[in-house]
């Protein structure tokens, strides 16, 4: 946690001169706009323990699951990924692109990506998945939507998202832009035996925009944190708390 607090206190000082990125959601993809020699890098945290655990701090006392991403633009909206999450210990690396149609943004991304199943044992797969992004909708409104499909549990990724935003309106938050509401489901496209749970994940949340900086506070019923674990669901509907911190550079 001590290292965790420091590399967020590092990021927090990279401000000069930033703008804000992509209308990010929860845990969907969306197309990304960064311009050739920009990145971005982004902390998610879902803890495990459940909302309603007044004794172990609203269940933050037991720990919780970690992702971390980097991404970097070589060309304008040609982006390379490397990507951490501490279940179990899978590590990414991947490319995506994406395309302003003004009537609607489209991102494709595939990403390759290797699990420790224990005792030495590694199992190697790949994802590709499609976001769709509307337009913001009289300055106030826009939906996400992703449709891939991932070849490990081979099983179609599919999942919606709204965000529903408005310029600050809470005068003590001096440094923020934008606040917004997001909701996101992940339906169940597939019964996997043995794979598929018993209710769709779903999340919600406040997502705080600054200058360069998306921060977001959230429930949700599941630990994972990418739309591929997402729409496999979850055998609890009990909510857990959630951050991300996502860092344009």
């Amino acid at each position: 946690m001590k290292k965790l607090l420091i590399l967020i206190s590092f990021i927090a000082l990279l401000s000069e001169g930033l703008v804000a990125f992509e209308s990010g959601q929860l845990s969907l993809d969306t197309p990304n706009v960064l311009k050739s020699g920009e990145g971005s890098f982004g902390i998610r945290h879902r803890f495990f323990g459940e909302i309603d655990d007044i004794d172990k701090f609203f269940g933050t006392d037991d720990g919780g699951n970690m992702h971390f991403v980097l991404k970097y633009a070589f060309l304008d909206n040609l982006v390379i990924g490397v990507d951490h999450t501490r279940d179990e210990s899978a590590y990414g690396i991947g490319v995506e692109y994406s395309s302003d149609l003004k009537w609607i943004k489209v991102g494709a991304r595939v990403n390759g990506y290797r699990l420790n199943k224990g005792l030495d044992k590694f199992d190697k797969s790949y994802q590709a998945n499609l976001s769709l992004q509307t337009p913001n909708y009289f300055n106030h409104l826009n939906f996400t939507a992703n449709l891939g499909y991932d070849a490990y549990n081979k099983h179609q990724i599919l999942g919606f998202g709204m965000d529903l935003n408005a310029d600050n309106f809470i005068p003590f938050l001096t440094f923020t832009e934008k606040i917004s509401l997001l909701i996101e489901h992940y339906p169940q496209v597939d019964k996997i035996k043995n794979i598929s749970k018993k209710y769709d994940s779903y999340a919600f949340g406040v997502k705080y925009q600054t200058y360069g900086h998306h921060f977001e506070v959230m429930a949700t019923n599941s630990t994972n944190m990418d739309p591929r674990t997402m729409s496999l669901g979850t055998n609890s509907d009990k909510m857990h708390f959630g951050f991300n911190i996502n860092r344009k550079f």
